[in-house]
Parts: C-alpha cells; sequence; structure tokens
C-alpha cells in the first residue's frame, strides 16, 4: 500500500506541475496566496465532467496529494473539497481502492477531517459503512465529528452504534449521539431515545424534539405527550406542546383552551401563538364559549390572535369586548375591530367610543375605524357625517379625510351653511387634507365668510393647505386677487396666508397692501413680511421702506431687515447689497442708517465699497463707513486662512453650514486663528454652536494682531456662554490681521465645539 501512495504521489506531482503552474503553488497554498493552482484544478474537473476515465484519474492524483506530508493545512483542505465533488459525481469503478485508502484517513487523528470532507458528499450505503466502521475505531475530536457525519447524513444503519452510545462516560459524546438519533428519526432511532425516561438531559430531550418533527404525524403525540408531561426544563415542555398542537389538530382546539385555562404563562403563550395559524377544527368557536371565563390578560391576548387569524365568526364578542370594564381588553379589543372585518355597526361602535369622554380609547377607536374595511363601511362613514349626534358627526368627518374618501368632499362643501360650529370647524379640517386645489375658491369663500376668529384660522389653514398642492407657479394668485380687490377686512383675514404660502409673489402682494394709507391694512401687511422665514421677503421690505404711504410702515420694514440679518448670516450677494442701497436711501434717520453700514460690513464686492466710500463724508455716518470701507476692502483682498491646535475639520467654521463644527476636546490649551488677507478693524465676535448648546468654551481668550509671532495681551476673556451662539465683544479700535480664540481651561463634560465663526 504505501509502495502505491508514492507512486499515486509521484503522478499527482508530475500532473500539476503543468496544471497548476508547478508543484510548489499547490504544495505552499494558504488562504491569502495566489490561487491559480485551485483554479486551475477546478478548471479540470469542471471539465471532466462526468467522463469515468478522467475523473478516475483525478481521483487518483488528488488522493495522494493529500496524503503528502508537506502540503499546507490550507492545500490539504482544498484538495479534500475537490475530491469530494470528483466522487459525488463519478461512477469510476476503481473507486474502492479510493475508498479504502479514505477509510483509513477517517481513523487517524489527524486525516479524520479531510476524509470526511471528501466522502461526505458522495452518498450511498457502502459510503455510510465506512463511517459506521470508523465510529468504532476512534476515541476524542475525530469520534464526534464522525457523529456529527453521520447526524448529518441521517445514516440509519449507524443506529445501534449511536443507541450504544448513548450510555457513554463522556457527556459530549451522549449528546452528539442523542442529536444523530434525533435527526435520523427511524422507528429504531426513536425507539432508542424514548427508552431514555424523562426528566433527561437537555441534549437528549432536543433531540427527543427533532425526532418528534421529523416522525409520521400519527406516531408523534404519544411521544410529544411523554415531553410535554414529564421533561424537567419548561422550554422543553413548552416546545412539545407547541410541535403537539400543530399535528394533532383534531384536539388542537380543546387543548388550546385548556392551557388558557392555567396559570402557566409559558404554556398560555404557546396556546395564544397557535391560535393564530391553528388549522383545528372549531377552534374560534371553542375558544369564544369560554372568553369572558378567562382573565383580561388572557383576553386581551385571545382577542389579538383573533386578530392576526383575522376570525370574521369573533367579530360580535370582540365588539362586545371593546366595551369591557378592563381598559386591557378594550385596548385590545378596539385594536383588533380595525383587522377584522367590517360592518355598519362595527362602524358605527367605532364611531361612538371615538366621540367619548375616555382619550385612551377614543385614539383607538379612531385609528381603528380609518383602517376599517367592509361592506358599508364608507356609506355609513358618509352618511354619519351628515345627519347624527354632533360628537359623532365630528367624527365621521374627521374619518372622510383619514380614510381619503374623496366622495364626501361635495358633502364636506355644504356643511359650510350647517349650524353647528363644531361640525363647520371638522369639515375645514377634513377639506385641507382632502380637497383638490379645484376647491382653492370654494375654501377662500369660506374663510372670508366665516362666523367666527376659530373658523376663520381653520379656514385659512386648509386654504393654505389647498393652495400649496397645487404645483402651479400661479397657486396663490386667486388669494393675492381677493386680497387685492376685495375689502380691507377680507385682506386682514387674507394676509397671514401670504408668509404661509411663501415666495416672492405673495411677498410682492403683502408689499403692495403694506404701502397703503390704510392704517389697519399697511400695519398688517408689513408685520406679515415681517414673519418671513426666510429672504424671499427682503425685497418687498426695501419697496415698503421706500413707498410705504405711512412713516410707521417705513420703520417697520427696515427694523424688520435688521431683525433678519441679525437672526441669518445668508451668504452675501450683489444683490444683498443692492438692496443695503435700498434700505440706505430709503430714510435719513441716522440709527438705522448705521445700522444698515453695520450690515455692509459682511460685503465683498466692488458695488458695496462704492456705496460704503460714498458716505465717508456723511457727518453723521463717516465714522462707520470709514469701517465699512476697511472691513469691505480686507473682504476684497481674499479669503481668510485657518489653523488651529487641532485643524481636523477646521474649514467647518466658515463654510456657511451650522451643521457641520470644528469640535476638540476641552482641556484649556486649544485654539482656532483666522488670518485675513489685509489688516483689518474688528468689533464683535461670534462662537456659533447652533445644536451644541452645552459645548462652548470654558474660558476664552482672543488675540488680535498683525504679528502672530508676537500676539501681544489679550483683547478680551470670559466664560463661554451656553445656548446658540458666545458673542465676544472687542474693545473700540481693535485692528489686526489675525484673530485666535483660545480655551483656556479645561472642561470635563463637554468638547469645544464652533459650528460657524463670524467677524463683524
Amino acid at each position: 500500500m504505501h509502495r502505491t501512495f508514492s507512486l499515486l504521489a509521484a503522478l499527482a506531482f508530475t500532473s500539476f506541475a503543468s496544471a497548476a503552474e508547478g508543484p510548489p503553488a499547490i504544495i505552499s497554498l494558504t488562504y491569502s496566496g495566489d490561487q491559480k493552482a485551485l483554479e486551475a484544478l477546478d478548471a479540470e474537473v469542471s471539465a471532466a465532467g462526468t467522463d469515468t476515465a478522467k475523473l478516475g484519474a483525478l481521483e487518483s492524483r488528488l488522493l495522494g496529494l493529500i496524503r503528502r506530508a508537506d502540503l499546507t493545512f490550507t492545500a490539504r483542505q482544498a484538495i479534500a473539497q475537490r475530491l469530494g465533488t470528483v466522487l459525488a459525481q463519478s461512477a469510476s469503478p476503481g473507486r474502492g481502492d479510493t475508498y479504502k485508502a479514505l477509510a483509513n484517513l477517517l481513523i487517524d487523528d489527524r486525516d479524520s477531517d479531510l476524509a470526511r470532507l471528501a466522502l461526505d458528499r458522495a452518498a450511498g450505503d457502502s459510503i455510510d459503512a465506512l463511517f459506521v466502521t470508523a465510529l468504532g475505531k476512534t476515541t476524542g475530536r475525530s469520534h464526534l465529528g464522525l457523529i456529527d457525519t453521520l447526524a448529518r447524513r441521517r445514516t440509519a444503519a449507524a443506529v445501534p452504534a449511536l443507541t450504544k452510545l448513548l450510555q457513554d462516560s463522556d457527556a459530549r459524546t451522549v449528546a452528539a449521539a442523542a442529536r444523530a438519533l434525533g435527526e435520523i428519526a427511524d422507528p429504531a432511532a426513536v425507539a432508542a431515545l424514548r427508552a431514555l425516561p424523562e426528566p433527561s438531559s437537555p441534549a437528549v430531550v432536543a433531540a427527543k424534539l427533532v425526532a418528534a418533527s421529523r416522525m409520521p404525524p400519527a406516531a408523534a403525540p404519544d411521544f410529544l405527550r411523554e415531553i410535554e408531561k414529564n421533561a424537567a426544563d419548561p422550554v422543553a415542555r413548552a416546545a412539545a406542546l407547541r410541535l403537539s398542537l400543530g399535528i394533532e389538530t383534531a384536539t388542537a382546539a380543546a387543548r388550546i383552551a385548556q392551557n388558557l385555562d392555567g396559570t402557566d404563562w409559558t404554556f398560555k403563550q404557546v396556546a395564544l401563538e397557535a391560535i393564530a395559524a391553528s388549522t383545528a377544527p372549531d377552534l374560534a368557536a371553542t375558544l369564544l364559549s369560554k372568553l369572558e371565563s378567562w382573565d383580561a390578560p388572557t383576553q386581551s391576548a385571545v382577542i389579538a390572535a383573533f386578530a392576526r387569524r383575522n376570525e370574521a365568526s369573533a367579530v360580535s364578542a370582540v365588539a362586545k369586548s371593546a366595551k369591557h370594564s378592563d381598559p386591557e381588553v378594550r385596548a385590545s379589543a378596539l385594536g383588533a375591530l380595525g383587522v377584522l372585518p367590517g360592518s355598519r355597526d362595527i362602524a358605527t361602535l367605532l364611531a361612538q367610543v371615538a366621540a367619548g369622554k375616555n382619550s385612551t380609547d377614543a385614539k383607538l377607536a379612531r385609528q381603528s375605524l380609518a383602517r376599517l374595511n367592509g361592506p358599508d363601511v364608507n356609506a355609513t362613514v358618509l352618511a354619519g357625517a351628515e345627519r347624527g349626534e354632533t360628537a359623532s358627526r365630528t367624527v365621521f368627518i374627521e374619518q372622510l379625510a383619514l380614510r381619503n374618501q374623496t366622495e364626501g368632499i361635495p358633502l364636506l362643501l355644504k356643511l359650510r351653511a350647517d349650524a353647528d360650529s363644531a361640525v363647520r370647524l371638522a369639515a375645514l379640517a377634513a377639506l385641507g387634507d382632502l380637497a383638490p386645489p379645484s376647491e382653492q375658491r370654494a375654501l377662500l369663500d369660506w374663510t372670508l365668510a366665516a362666523k367666527d376668529d376659530a373658523e376663520q384660522s381653520r379656514a385659512l389653514r386648509s386654504l393654505v393647505n389647498v393652495t400649496l398642492r397645487n404645483p402651479a407657479a400661479t397657486r396663490g394668485r386667486p388669494v393675492y386677487e381677493a386680497i387685492e380687490q376685495g375689502t380691507p377686512e377680507g385682506a386682514l383675514r387674507l394676509l397671514p396666508a401670504l408668509q404661509r404660502i411663501g415666495g416672492p409673489a405673495s411677498a410682492e402682494c403683502a408689499a403692495r397692501l403694506a404701502v397703503k394709507p390704510e392704517e389697519k391694512v399697511s400695519t398688517a401687511a408689513t408685520a406679515a413680511l415681517a414673519r418671513w422665514t426666510d429672504g424671499t421677503a427682503l425685497p418687498s421690505l426695501a419697496t415698503v421702506a421706500e413707498k410705504a404711504a405711512l412713516p410707521a410702515a417705513r420703520t417697520a420694514a427696515i427694523d424688520a431687515t435688521l431683525r433678519y440679518f441679525e437672526r441669518n448670516r445668508d451668504a452675501w450677494t450683489a444683490e444683498s447689497t443692492t438692496l443695503m442701497k435700498r434700505f440706505l436711501e430709503s430714510t435719513t434717520d441716522t440709527t438705522p442708517r448705521r445700522q444698515l453700514l453695520a450690515l455692509l460690513t459682511r460685503a465683498g464686492d466692488k458695488a458695496a465699497l462704492s456705496l460704503a466710500e460714498s458716505l465717508v463724508k456723511d457727518t453723521a455716518l463717516g465714522d462707520e463707513a470709514a469701517y465699512a470701507v476697511a472691513v469691505i476692502r480686507a473682504n476684497l483682498a481674499g479669503k481668510p486662512k485657518l489653523r488651529a491646535s487641532n485643524p481636523a475639520s477646521l474649514s467647518n467654521i466658515l463654510d456657511g453650514k451650522t451643521a457641520t463644527r470644528w469640535s476638540v476636546p476641552a482641556l484649556g490649551e486649544e485654539w482656532a486663528e483666522v488670518a485675513f488677507a489685509a489688516s483689518r478693524p474688528l468689533r464683535r465676535i461670534t462662537l456659533d454652536q447652533t445644536g451644541r448648546a452645552a459645548e462652548y468654551p470654558e474660558h476664552y481668550e482672543v488675540y488680535v494682531t498683525d504679528d502672530p509671532k508676537s500676539p501681544g495681551a489679550a483683547v478680551a476673556s470670559g466664560a463661554g456662554q451656553k445656548g446658540n451662539k458666545t458673542v465676544i465683544d472687542l474693545p473700540a479700535g481693535t485692528r489686526g490681521r489675525y484673530v485666535v480664540i483660545k480655551n483656556t481651561e479645561e472642561r470635563k463634560d463637554a468638547p469645544w465645539a464652533i459650528c460657524e465663526l463670524y467677524v463683524d
């Protein structure tokens, strides 16, 4: 035999020299190394197909390689896998020699795993016999490996040997043998397992459960009852019950009810799980007959299980439970009614509960009514919205929108004439969610005709919702026309809609009213512009500042603009400079003009520089204009550069986004430096920490200099400010090219973060 394998190894050595780039490639194979040798081998196996001669030659060569002592383990494992492929597809008459050789390897501690890997995919009694024979000749890890293979192959011939191993002194061997018998699960294997009385070890009872799941349905129930009754582990007993309920459907209904009668929630849970998918006859009738006898948690769980199985026969009982005294049962029933088949009566019941005083029940009922499906449900909702008690009508009206019942829109519009204000409010809210843009005019008329403040507010909200659903650029035109062509009272009602609709067209509409001499209308229109959340209203505010008939409107427009720029640090553009020019020219009041000039320091364009220079000789504005000129010139010189003790993510502090940040641990030695392209005056530094309110500097020092190597004394110091911003005012006359901000004290509870750095 030794000579035979030496010859085989030599043949393999020679063959792979051509097929796999020489023997060293296969001999020294590793998982991460060059795989060309294996790729060549795989190609050869694939090319062999079912050719007996080619597969026989491959069989011999691969077996020889496995025996080589100088191969890496990776190589031997890979070759064993390929040998298994060859054996699985080969019908070579010479394979008896191969099996004999592999049988010897099976009992070798070093090679047993490789032999199992090669043989496991090959089918047939002769292969099973090899494993069974080897089982009696091995111990330890090889022994356990063989048991595992027999389990995976479900080898019936191994049952006698495995049965003996159930008495082994080694617990691991007993567990492995039991598992194998459970997988095999033929009568002999089951008998061997049943011979081990309960309570048994966890491994044995687990094997019994596996065996029961593989047994013929008629034979399993008695076996499962033994486990259910006698197993030590309640989890195992529950598993036996679960299997039994699925197999023995004839008695499942009674057994489910029996376990629900008990107090053991482990078994109750199994019974409840079984309800949803059980095919047991008379299950629903059996459980419904006992539903009211169970405690509240059990009733609640059974009702939820009926919902999961969509049990139509349970609807009546569940509806009754919706009025149960226990809140847990009511909640389960109300939730189930939204899933179970619906009807006119169920819709009416849910509406009554939704209109009731119990807010928790009302919320659940509204949710279920919105989901309810069934004959006449939509018709019931529509009819209930039209007539009945106010409380239930408002519920049904709300449901028209929640259920997207667009057929209810004509009724909702008709309810504008209803005498009940609660009904009108509910109809308006539903229209806001349901009505298409084509109903904009109807809601506009309703808003103008609203009878009280609450109705007016609700109508206006719905009008805006419907208007915004229209994607057309002219969607707001009917509102603008109604505001400008209607009465002052109508304009005052509709003005709040403009800011919600938003955009330049809405702002321009507000401006056209703000410039008029009617004080109430002008004031309201200017106030609407002041509430704008983005910059689209700024040109309109400039128009008001320039053209308003009332001085108060002009002043209010400028004040609103100043507040906007104080709140927002939008990127400055040429249009921003144009706006500043318009505002500056719209007033002769020194205070706002100085404030507007201060805003102009954010600019970096030549038009802004010219504007500031034109005001330098103005007696009231000269110093402010000169300041602006110096800053704008520095801005025009180039963008500032940044340095820091920790440069990671430092660019975030000047990217215009408060969602990004520079963040460092606050150890008391951190700093950030801004180097402007030219020396400039400074008044104030703002460290924006939006969303990072607790990440302010513990104690800051600010240095301003033209020579970073000799910064001199700090020009400002103090404690950081909790909130969205730390604002640092600098002494008058502060000037320099470099600004250094330092954190000088440790903070243990938070880092120091700067989202944006603003210098004014």
